[in-house]
């Protein structure tokens, strides 16, 4: 059996790509534990196992490491988003409600908590404010990713599919997700649920209109 490799054995290139992802990890889970006025180089540090320099070398400044964090976790949750796409139904009026409910997996999840976290540093810090202006475009290309997934690219050249999937994912869901510390978990669901039942039909209703509701239409 071979030897363990150590952490000074492995590639120069595979241990910068392993101390990336430590620092991003670690990011993470301290913007959700402590929010962004607690983070601190020094907590990431300790916690990704990383010297206190480390970070420079990778990301520069502490906002660049915490815009590349958010940008990872969302590209990690589309990466999953689209694993569970796969299973969804063939049947359209299913396969759109089914893919409703993983749009709010997505939204109502850990990622917009932080990105919360950050967009609200980011009223008065302008070098944060960059950087989250250069992960919104990002994010916004992954959220076409998502519905492109879903109903196919055809359906996405209708503006009102476009405009009711980013009203859905954009700005009920994650202004739902905003309450999630002031609202009970029933009356969330209520209202997710009311929100649905209006967007669901119209929804189906510009797809049957265009003809572009075939699973199999979608560019993977």
């Amino acid at each position: 059996m071979a030897p363990r490799k150590t952490e000074k054995a492995r590639p120069p290139q595979l241990r910068s790509l392993m101390t990336r992802q430590k620092l991003i990890d670690a990011a993470i889970e301290q913007l959700w534990e402590s929010g962004y006025q607690k983070v601190t180089i020094a907590a990431i540090s300790a916690r990704a196992g990383v010297t206190h320099g480390a970070h420079l070398h990778h990301f520069g400044t502490r906002e660049d490491l915490l815009a590349a964090s958010v940008d990872a976790l969302f590209q990690r949750s589309v990466a999953e988003y689209e694993v569970r796409m796969a299973e969804l139904p063939r049947d359209m009026p299913a396969r759109a409600d089914a893919a409703l409910e993983q749009l709010r997996l997505v939204a109502m999840g850990r990622i917009f908590e932080v990105v919360g976290e950050l967009l609200l540093a980011a009223r008065t810090n302008p070098e944060l404010g960059t950087r989250m202006h250069h992960y919104a475009i990002s994010q916004r290309a992954l959220q076409k990713r998502m519905y492109e997934l879903a109903f196919g690219a055809a359906a996405l050249q209708d503006k009102r599919i476009l405009l009711l999937l980013d009203g859905t994912f954009a700005i009920f869901l994650r202004g739902l997700a905003t309450l999630k510390k002031t609202r009970s978990a029933v009356e969330l669901e209520e209202a997710w649920l009311a929100w649905k039942t209006t967007a669901l039909p119209v929804l189906l209703a510009h797809l049957a209109e265009i003809d572009a509701a075939e699973p199999q239409s979608v560019q993977i």
